[in-house]
């Protein structure tokens, strides 16, 4: 059993601010990036390198997006658990998660413990 205390009712308030400010800042990334995975067009006068670069960039671009809608997923699943009374506790071992994990990592799904041992 950890010493690590559950959260108060001003650290609660503080992490949903903080988690509403970072799934607004997600979608308006993903909303400003959303026309660079267009496909690129091969009917344009561009040179075959030229091409290639804007495909090459395109794709780092999509990874990229796929990693903001997989972070976008867990924020919203942090406001959920915020919603149920499950937010600050780990999903693994039920223990509360530190409040400056919290902090750093709104969206943190596991303590530090957890988190360490499956890395």
């Amino acid at each position: 059993m950890s010493d690590v205390k559950p959260l108060n009712a001003t650290e609660l308030a503080e992490l949903k601010t903080d988690l509403a400010a970072l799934q607004a800042s997600i979608e308006a990334l993903l909303s400003d990036t959303e026309t660079g995975t267009r496909p690129v067009s091969l009917r344009e006068n561009i040179g075959r390198l030229s091409r290639m670069d804007e495909l090459h960039n395109q794709s780092i671009l999509m990874a990229n997006r796929n990693v903001l809608s997989n972070r976008l997923k867990q924020v919203r699943r942090a406001m959920k658990r915020i919603d149920e009374a499950g937010y600050g506790y780990c999903l693994e071992c039920d223990e509360s998660i530190a409040f400056p994990r919290l902090k750093a990592y709104p969206d943190a799904e596991h303590c530090i413990v957890c988190k360490t041992r499956h890395e």
